[in-house]
C-alpha cells in the first residue's frame, strides 16, 4: 500500500486543546501508512518548533480578514502539490475552506472534528448543514457535541461520527518524584493543598467562579490551600485584580502560559474546571490520567468525563457555594482524594487513551485507499 499524505487543518498552531490534540495525531500516524502535514490560518504558532523537530511540515495559508477565497485558492494548490489524499479539519472556519477545497479536487478525503459545537447563529447552522453533506466523515468529540449537531443544528444523524478526544496516559501520569520537585519549585509546603487549573483565560472558560469559590474557602478556613492558574489569554488583569478584591491575591498564582502542563498537574492536590461551555476538554482528562479528583462544572461533555462521587464532582456552572463546598469535602478528606484520583486514572486509561482515538480516526483515514 502506498503511502497516504495526511494535511491536518486549523486556524493556528499556538497552545490550546485543539492545537495539542493536532500535534498528538500527527505523532500517532504509523509512518508505514500515513505522512501527516499541517496548514494554519496563522503561522508563527508555538507549537509549529514541536512539529518541525519531528519532521512535519507545517504551511501558513496567511488568511485575511473575513472571507478569503484566495486562501482557498492556495489551500487547493497546496493539497494539489503535496499530492494530499486526506485533509482533516478542526472547528468551523477550517471546515469551510477544507471542505470547498477537497470538493473542488474531486479525489481527496475530507474528515472534520468539531469540538464545540456552540455556534448559534442560525446562518450559521445552515451552511454547516450544507457542509455535512459535502463532508464524507464528520466527527463530534463527546456526547454532548453529537447531539448539538444532530438536535440544535440539524445534521443528519448518520453523517455525524462519535470520537471521544484522547490523551497520552503515559506522558500524563502520577510520577512522586516530579511530584515533589515541582511542589519545591513552587514553593508549596508538605501538607499544603495545591488546587489548579489548565485554561486560557477567557470568558467562556468561568475563572470568576472558581476564584469567587476559593475565596469563599479562604474565608471561612485559614490553612495553607494555594490556587494555581495557569494559561494566558484577555481576562489576565481583570482576574488578576478581582483576586485582590476577593483577598486571596496571597494564596493565588497567576503562572501564565506553560509547557510543563504534566509537571504541574502532578504538583496539584485537586483538578478545578468552571466552565460555562466545554467539548471535551483535554486537560480535563489529563488531569484524571495524572490520578487528580476533580471538581467541575455539569456542563458540555464534564458529564461524560467526570463520573460524579466516582472520580470528582460535577457542580453547576453559577453556583459559587457548591463549588466551594465540593473543593472543601476534598481538600478535607485526604483519602477520598486518592480514592477519586486512583479511579479517575482507571477512566483515563480504559476510556481516554489516545491510541483509542487515534485508531477510530484511521479507520476514517483508510478509506481514502479503499
Amino acid at each position: 500500500m502506498s503511502i497516504v499524505r495526511i494535511l491536518y487543518v486549523n486556524h493556528s498552531l499556538e497552545m490550546g486543546g485543539i492545537e495539542t490534540m493536532i500535534v498528538d495525531m500527527a505523532r500517532l500516524l504509523p509512518v508505514d501508512q500515513f505522512l501527516a502535514e499541517v496548514a494554519v490560518f496563522e503561522g508563527g504558532g508555538k507549537l509549529e518548533m514541536t512539529l518541525a523537530d519531528r519532521g512535519i511540515p507545517v504551511h501558513s495559508l496567511r488568511k485575511r480578514p473575513g472571507i478569503d477565497w484566495l486562501l482557498l485558492l492556495r489551500l487547493r494548490r497546496l493539497l494539489k502539490e503535496r499530492s494530499i489524499r486526506v485533509v482533516h479539519s478542526h472547528n468551523f472556519s477550517a471546515w469551510l475552506y477544507s471542505s470547498l477545497a477537497a470538493r473542488s479536487l474531486g479525489n481527496v478525503l475530507h474528515v472534520h472534528t468539531e469540538h464545540s459545537g456552540v455556534g448559534t447563529l442560525q446562518r450559521r447552522h445552515m451552511l454547516e448543514r450544507w457542509l455535512s453533506r459535502l463532508t464524507p466523515h464528520v466527527v463530534a468529540v463527546s456526547k454532548h457535541v453529537h447531539q448539538v449537531m444532530i438536535e440544535d443544528i440539524g445534521i443528519a444523524s448518520r453523517r455525524v461520527n462519535l470520537i471521544p478526544n484522547g490523551v497520552n496516559t503515559g506522558r500524563f501520569s502520577p510520577d512522586p518524584a516530579v511530584r515533589s520537585t515541582m511542589r519545591q519549585t513552587l514553593g508549596l509546603g508538605i501538607d499544603d493543598v495545591a488546587i489548579g487549573i489548565v485554561a486560557r483565560l477567557a470568558p467562556v472558560k468561568n475563572h470568576t467562579l472558581l476564584l469567587r469559590a476559593f475565596a469563599h474557602i479562604i474565608k471561612n478556613h485559614q490553612e495553607s490551600y494555594h490556587l494555581l492558574v495557569i494559561g494566558d489569554g484577555p481576562e489576565r488583569q481583570r482576574l488578576v485584580a478581582l483576586s485582590s478584591q476577593l483577598g486571596i491575591a496571597s494564596h493565588t498564582r497567576f503562572l501564565g502560559e506553560r509547557h510543563d502542563t504534566e509537571a504541574l498537574l502532578n504538583a496539584l492536590d485537586i483538578y478545578a474546571l468552571s466552565s460555562l461551555s466545554e467539548g471535551m476538554n483535554l486537560t480535563l482528562l489529563e488531569a484524571m490520567s495524572t490520578g487528580l479528583p476533580i471538581v467541575a462544572t455539569s456542563v458540555g461533555g464534564n458529564g461524560e468525563i467526570v463520573q460524579n462521587g466516582t472520580t470528582g464532582f460535577l457542580v453547576p456552572s453559577s453556583n459559587v457555594e457548591a463549588m466551594g463546598e465540593r473543593m472543601v469535602q476534598l481538600i478535607k478528606d485526604k483519602s477520598l482524594r486518592l480514592q477519586f484520583g486512583t479511579a479517575a486514572r482507571v477512566a483515563a486509561i480504559e476510556r481516554f487513551d489516545e491510541r483509542v482515538m487515534i485508531e477510530s480516526y484511521l479507520s476514517l483515514y483508510r478509506h481514502a485507499v479503499t
